[in-house]
């Protein structure tokens, strides 16, 4: 028997909304619209037993955080498990860490496994990464205002 474990969906097949990609653009990249990451394999076929390496590349980034979603078909994404690079990952509550190992050896590259792949397991998984680490301030900043003579006041 195969298994299909999908990593991203086929064109014309059904994926993540664009609102939630959007969504992941905006909350996964510290850096705005302009990093790219990169998923490879982006479909893959395999008996039922087996095990499925995925990798996730930060092209243009360093990444101190990766995340890793799965969606199902027609369902929403959900978060399987965060990475910082040098850390042990946090998994989501129902999300076996032997059943899906990640590994984050450096600031561009992930990986997640899925082991002893069953039906069960086709879905979408997707990565996204932040460049920032958690807990930095990432407000905006404003510039205090130029010196100069504050406005008169009239009589």
């Amino acid at each position: 028997m195969e298994t299909v474990v999908t990593t991203l969906p086929e064109e014309g097949g059904v994926g993540p909304s664009p609102k939630m990609l959007l969504l992941l653009l905006l909350l996964g990249t510290g850096s705005g619209l302009a990093a790219v990451v990169s998923q490879y394999p982006s479909r893959v076929i395999c008996k039922t037993g087996t095990s499925v390496k995925i990798e996730c590349r930060c092209l243009d980034f360093q990444a101190t955080t990766m995340f890793w979603y799965r969606q199902f078909q027609k369902q929403s994404l959900i978060l399987m498990a965060t990475s910082n690079e040098g850390s042990s990952v946090t998994y989501e509550q129902g999300i076996k860490r032997d059943k899906f190992p990640i590994n984050h050896p450096n600031l561009t590259f992930s990986t997640l496994t899925v082991t002893n792949a069953h039906p069960e397991d086709s879905s979408f998984y997707i990565c996204s990464a932040r460049d920032t680490a958690p807990g930095r301030d990432q407000r905006p900043r404003q510039e205090p205002p130029a010196a100069g003579p504050l406005p008169q006041r009239g009589p």
